[in-house]
């Protein structure tokens, strides 16, 4: 993925000669409603969401990302795999849904099997670039987000489920490996300073170090498939997160991110002046990034201006400047058509 990504679907036309690429975004339980009887993993895919956004006039000619979320929003099947029932998942003081058995061996071959069907399917797609890694995930398609803040109104479901820190270790190596499958098509990680549940207190703490030791482990898994990111990119970051970013650009690229909300950007100016979203940009570019996904809304990119206005810097200018990083990063004969 070169330049800025629209993370809701084909921008519009004004926009889209600049914001060329786009996110499909689905949920594995439309992917995989139902399970494969007698083998642990889920029946053949519905791909009829995919299929469609793909052949979608407006995005005719953009590259492709695709976030296929788990967590709440995996299928009911996935959730129950070695229990019972699936875990009930709190989020800001409220239950937001529920979550299934990520940790276990049972899931990830369950999740396995849905990458080696994909891939199956669209390894060979010069629009699909890239694809999300998502199985160790809860709320978000952020597989270091654990919702800590929650985590006495979390803690009887993980711990009756036989939920441990070491599993959870494991298992953010393990949805790593499972898209050695692309061949092709690069995977996506959003990282976050990891949210460490340690199952011997029950206390949740920031674990960077952690996370370091991932953002390793994809690129020697992986190698040049393996897209670092985050997806709440924000000058006004905790200092945990800036010094996060400083260590993926530090590994070189491939590397995207996803800005904050426009909420967050514009800190509520409608219209959001340059002034208020150049800086989120500016600091990608500082952070080595070939891509950004820009978020909707009223107050969004749809919203920002295209052309230069001095002394901020319109898109056009930012699109450019990723797509060079990219260039650089790849080399020569790299990049994949998507006409």
């Amino acid at each position: 993925m070169r330049g800025l990504i629209d993370r809701d679907g084909p921008s519009n036309a004004a926009y889209a000669p600049v914001v060329d690429n786009f996110v499909i975004k689905v949920n594995w339980s439309d992917l995989q409603p139902v399970e494969e009887p007698g083998t642990g993993h889920g029946a053949a895919l519905d791909t009829s969401q995919i299929d469609q956004a793909l052949a979608d006039p407006e995005g005719a000619g953009m590259a492709v990302r695709l976030r296929v979320y788990g967590g709440i929003n995996a299928p009911d099947w996935a959730k129950r795999l070695g229990g019972a029932t699936p875990i009930p998942w709190h989020s800001d003081g409220e239950v937001i849904g529920t979550i299934g058995r990520f940790w276990t061996t049972a899931y990830g071959t369950a999740y396995q099997n849905l990458q080696d069907r994909l891939a199956a399917l669209y390894d060979d797609d010069p629009r699909l670039l890239d694809v999300v890694i998502a199985r160790c995930t809860t709320e978000f398609a952020e597989p270091y987000i654990r919702q800590t803040g929650n985590l006495p109104e979390n803690r009887p479901g993980l711990e009756a489920a036989g939920y441990t820190s070491a599993a959870d270790d494991q298992c953010h190596r393990d949805e790593i490996d499972a898209h050695q499958v692309w061949q092709r098509t690069r995977s996506y990680l959003a990282f976050n300073p990891y949210q460490r549940i340690n199952t011997t207190t029950w206390k949740g703490s920031v674990d960077s170090a952690f996370t370091e030791q991932m953002i390793d482990y994809c690129r020697a898994s992986l190698g040049e498939r393996c897209v670092l990111g985050n997806n709440s990119l924000d000058p006004d970051r905790p200092t945990s997160y800036h010094n996060m970013y400083a260590y993926i650009a530090a590994k070189g690229g491939p590397i995207s991110f996803q800005t904050a909300t426009a909420a967050k950007l514009c800190g509520g100016l409608d219209p959001c002046p340059p002034s208020a979203w150049n800086p989120t940009l500016d600091l990608a570019l500082t952070y080595g990034a070939g891509a950004v996904e820009l978020p909707g809304a009223r107050t969004g990119y749809t919203s920002w201006p295209l052309a230069e206005t001095p002394p901020h810097h319109g898109l056009t200018y930012y699109d450019g400047e990723l797509e060079q990083n990219q260039a650089a990063q790849d080399g020569p004969g790299t990049a994949r058509s998507v006409n």
